[in-house]
């Protein structure tokens, strides 16, 4: 009988403890939560804030392709109507290939960019 309950004292005992960490765990975890959600509300201007302008222009500027890129290895501007060029001669920007001095294409967010 001393046995029996010993022993259903520490599975209850283990139990407890197990809750208890995982309220601790929980806890932390909304807690964090809570810290990021303030940060990036503290630091984001609210929508209503900007004027009409800014909204328009930050709007073109996420989905309007830009109108030249400069690299390193030269300067590429927006072709409506892309060339053909061979597979070692084209650079993917937004998987992070390398723009070398042998490239003549450049695509960006789907746009693509030629060197004149």
């Amino acid at each position: 009988m001393n046995k029996k309950r010993l022993r259903i004292s520490i599975i209850i005992t283990s139990c407890c403890l197990v809750l208890m960490g995982s309220f601790f765990i929980i806890r932390e975890l909304i807690d964090t939560k809570q810290v990021v959600d303030s940060t990036i509300n503290d630091t984001t201007p609210p929508k209503e804030a900007l004027p009409d302008w800014k909204i328009e222009y930050d709007r073109k500027a996420r989905t309007e392709p830009v109108e030249s890129v400069v690299t390193e290895h030269g300067e590429f501007y927006y072709a409506p109507f892309p060339k053909q060029f061979p597979r070692e001669e084209v650079v993917r920007g937004d998987i992070g290939e390398e723009v070398t001095e042998d490239t003549k294409q450049l695509i960006i967010r789907g746009y693509y960019y030629e060197k004149k």
